[in-house]
């Protein structure tokens, strides 16, 4: 097929061998371009290979412009954002909350693994030029909690000949990596380090936490530690404003292996937040604790999370305030109690601009996001809105679109390739009628095109005469009847049967209704028809008989042996009887009668030609 050529924007050219209406089609098509893309690019854009939508949309959140939003693929960072909502508007007036969210009840896990740290350093290279002692530094250790070493450079003369370890420090499964600085000029020197074991005294762990409203909760091993209150004794400190918490007991409070994770609760930001620790003095089975039965508790005894029921750990009741165990509670035990639920909501001042709810680049995850119809201001979709006034309505999917209006496009992707087909208002037509004719050989020669059996694709096939009567058949035995002058059917072309059925027996059924007697009963008159008897049935009331057919008096057949057990027998010779030119009495002639009451006969039979 002829291919169209862009001149330049709005100016096509193709070859003259194009259809006119084609042309019309690949014009309609061309008018759908946007942004001096045509149809193809902007579905390849919008769209993967398998037809699901992968526009390159993105929204964020800067602290100085505020809510903004891109369309397109950029290489800067910084590039191509365009404002929906100013800062100002997103944070509201001063002291203003702009709505609350559902905050998490534990949050800002951190797993430490105590483990090991820096035993020792070698140096591997003093290299020159140093007159100061230069900075020693440490690559970040394997477990998130760990902290890095620190270590000092000793000079001889101007080269690096040993390292001082100052800190061990933490957390290690592997050497790191040890960096000493450069010289002014010279050549830098190079050390490697091992492991050691760290000290089972390094108790005092980093952890950032507002005091003010959150709680600490500390597990160590998996065992829950105690809190420092009234009646208990206290299994870890925390220190605000050094950021730490100091595992206190035992001493001394871990060890190297030891798995210590720590969760910050939302205390204050939401409802009925509780806890209760308590050391057990003496031996008793219950601890005090006042709830309600609507609250949902936690229990812990000494540090093992504790299953609720009478045929489990405890049970809780509201009436008494207890909290009864099924075993004996013995001296120095812990019971820690918590309520979990959050009833409430945290509020929130600005549009989630919290760590939780945006990503490590502050874009907000569209599953956090909800826009409400008409939230986005009209003056920054009105640009977009006049563009697409006019342009073709594309769908993307395996099924026909429902609901099409004409000029809408199609890209059926139900079809490999994809095809792309437009609507007419009526039918769905593709765009490139030629690519789908089947491709056609030497063989498909006398034949044509049909569609195939499915009804989903063209195919060469032969001419199908099977349906077709052949002239010779005309007029010829088991042929096709050939018409006379007259428009009629000739008779030797009619068939050999016309119709069969059953012989009515009025007259002896009157006459033999009760008491059956040796005699000849008529059965009917056949005039103006051919009739061949093919077979009779048979029964008595009572009694035994035998009967036989006549015709006009001579019988005719068999002779059949009738009782009061119904039979249906075939002729052993068929009988015809042929009335087309004199009528011919059919007779029934009755013999051997004993004590027959009540005789029934009926005769199968069958008109023939003549």
């Amino acid at each position: 097929m002829a291919r169209l050529r862009q001149q330049h924007p709005q100016n096509y050219v193709s070859s003259g061998n194009i259809h006119t209406d084609f042309e019309n089609v690949i014009r309609y098509i061309n008018s759908a371009e946007l942004g001096d893309k045509t149809v193809g690019e902007l579905l390849a854009v919008l769209f993967n290979e398998s037809g699901e939508f992968q526009g390159p949309i993105e929204l964020r959140v800067d602290s100085v412009s505020g809510l903004q939003y891109r369309v397109g693929v950029y290489t800067g960072a910084d590039d191509g954002w365009i404002n929906l909502i100013d800062i100002t508007s997103l944070r509201g007036p001063s002291g203003s909350n702009v709505g609350t969210v559902e905050g998490p009840f534990f949050f800002n896990r951190q797993d430490i693994l105590i483990g090991t740290g820096i035993g020792a350093t070698t140096v591997t290279g003093g290299g020159t030029g140093y007159n100061s002692a230069p900075t020693v530094s440490f690559s970040s250790p394997q477990d998130s909690g760990g902290t890095p070493p620190t270590a000092t450079a000793v000079l001889t003369a101007d080269a690096v000949t040993s390292i001082t370890i100052n800190t061990a420090g933490s957390g290690y499964t592997q050497a790191p990596t040890l960096t000493i600085a450069a010289p002014t000029s010279g050549t830098t020197a190079t050390a490697t380090c091992t492991l050691a074991a760290v000290a089972a005294t390094a108790n005092v762990i980093s952890y950032s936490f507002d005091a003010n409203t959150e709680e600490v909760v500390v597990y160590k091993n998996g065992v829950l530690l105690a809190k420092a209150t009234t009646g208990s004794v206290a299994e870890y400190a925390s220190n605000t404003a050094a950021n730490t918490i100091t595992i206190s007991t035992p001493t001394p409070g871990v060890a190297v292996g030891d798995k210590l994770t720590i969760y910050s609760v939302r205390a204050q930001t939401v409802t009925n937040f509780r806890r209760q620790d308590t050391l057990i003095s003496a031996s008793t089975s219950s601890v005090a604790f006042v709830h309600t039965s609507d609250e949902t508790l936690l229990v812990w005894r000494n540090g093992v999370l504790q299953e609720p029921g009478g045929g489990a750990d405890y049970i809780a009741s509201h009436t008494t305030a207890t909290i009864t165990f099924n075993s004996q509670l013995g001296t120095n035990d812990k019971v820690t109690v918590m309520t979990v639920e959050n009833q409430a909501q945290k509020t929130i001042a600005g549009l989630m601009f919290e760590d939780e709810y945006t990503n490590a680049d502050g874009f907000i995850n569209w599953t956090k996001l909800n826009v409400a119809e008409n939230e986005i201001p009209q003056n920054k979709v009105n640009a977009l809105a006049t563009s697409l006034a006019n342009k073709a309505n594309i769908k993307s999917q395996l099924t026909t679109p429902t609901g099409s209006t004409t000029g809408d496009l199609w890209l059926d992707t139900s079809q490999v390739p994809n095809i792309l087909k437009f609507y007419t208002g009526t039918q769905w037509l593709e765009t490139s009628p030629e690519s789908s004719l089947p491709t056609f050989v030497a063989s498909n020669a006398s034949q044509y095109v049909r569609v195939n059996g499915t009804g989903t694709s063209l195919e060469y096939g032969d001419l199908d005469l099977s349906s077709v009567v052949p002239k010779t058949w005309r007029g010829s035995v088991n042929g096709v009847a050939s018409l006379d002058s007259s428009a009629k059917i000739p008779t030797n072309q009619l068939p050999d049967i016309f119709a069969t059925g059953t012989i009515s027996f009025f007259n002896v059924w009157e006459d033999a209704s009760v008491n059956v007697s040796n005699k000849t009963y008529f059965v009917s008159k056949i005039w103006k028809q051919k009739l061949r008897l093919d077979g009779i049935t048979h029964k008595l009331a009572a009694g035994t008989c035998t009967i036989q057919l006549s015709v006009d008096g001579a019988t005719i057949g068999s002779t059949f042996s009738v009782s009061t057990t119904s039979a249906s027998v075939n002729m052993p010779t068929t009988i015809e009887i042929d009335g087309t030119t004199t009528g011919r009495r059919l007779e029934l002639v009755v013999t051997n009668t004993s004590g027959a009451n009540t005789l029934e006969v009926g005769i199968a039979s069958a008109t023939l030609s003549v």
